[in-house]
C-alpha cells in the first residue's frame, strides 16, 4: 500500500531519493508525462525555506518534490482530492525508480550510521520514507533513538516519528514531550502530537 487517506483527500508515501539533489530527474519525468508545473520555489540562501516544485497531473491531483538539506535528502509526494487509485497511478514511476531508497535501504542506513549526527539524519530519513503501514523494524529503531543519550540522535528520531505519522508513536512522543532533557526537543515532540491530532492520526 502506497496511499493513505488524510483530511481533504489522499496522499502517497514519500519516495525518498538517495541524494539531496534529484530535481533534474523529477523534472524529466514530469516533462515526459506531460504534467503542468504550478510551483517552482527556489531554496533560500539561508536554507530555512527548501526548494519546492509542484506539478498538476490532473485537476485535483498533484505531485510535489522537496529538498531537505538538513537531512541531506529529497523526496516526492503525490496528493489528491480525487481518490487513492489516481495517486497510485501517478506514483508508480517513483515506486520503481532506482534512486529511490527502498525500505530495506532506509533501515540499513540507520544501522550503518557511525556517528550521532549521521544516526540522527538516518533516523529522520527513515521516518520520512517509511511505509504507510507500521513496520516493526522502523518502530524499533525510532523508539530506541527517541530516548538515546545523544541529542542529535533523539532529534532525528523524533522527526522520523513525526514524518511517519504512525499511531504507535503517540506514546513515545508524549513521553518525550514531558521528559526530554532538551527544551527544544520537548517542543518538537509536542508539535508532532499536535500535527497528529490535526490530520487525524488515531490513538493506538
Amino acid at each position: 500500500m502506497n496511499v493513505i487517506e488524510r483530511p481533504g483527500g489522499f496522499r502517497s508515501r514519500r519516495f525518498v531519493f538517495t541524494t539531496l539533489h534529484a530535481a533534474a530527474e523529477v523534472r524529466s519525468i514530469a516533462h515526459a508525462a506531460g504534467w503542468q508545473q504550478t510551483v517552482d520555489r527556489p531554496a533560500t540562501p539561508e536554507g530555512d525555506v527548501p526548494l519546492l516544485l509542484t506539478w498538476e497531473v490532473l485537476p485535483g491531483l498533484t505531485v510535489s518534490y522537496t529538498e531537505k538539506a538538513g537531512i541531506e535528502t529529497s523526496f516526492v509526494l503525490a496528493s489528491s482530492s480525487l481518490g487513492a487509485a489516481e495517486v497510485e497511478g501517478c506514483i508508480a514511476v517513483f515506486a520503481a525508480h532506482p534512486r529511490v531508497l527502498s525500505f530495506d535501504a532506509l533501515i540499513a542506513t540507520c544501522d550503518a550510521a557511525d556517528s550521532p549526527p549521521a544516526q540522527g539524519m538516518a533516523l529522520a530519513r527513515a521516518g520520512l520514507g517509511a511505509p504507510i503501514e507500521e513496520d516493526e523494524r522502523f518502530i524499533e529503531r525510532l523508539e530506541a533513538g527517541a530516548f538515546a543519550a545523544d541529542g542529535a540522535v533523539r532529534e532525528g528520531a523524533l522527526w522520523g516519528m513525526a514524518y511517519a505519522e504512525w499511531p504507535t508513536f503517540r506514546n513515545s512522543l508524549a513521553e518525550a514531550s514531558r521528559t526530554d532533557p532538551d527544551e527544544f526537543l520537548r517542543r518538537v515532540a509536542a508539535s508532532a502530537l499536535r500535527a497528529f491530532d490535526r490530520i487525524g492520526v488515531p490513538t493506538p
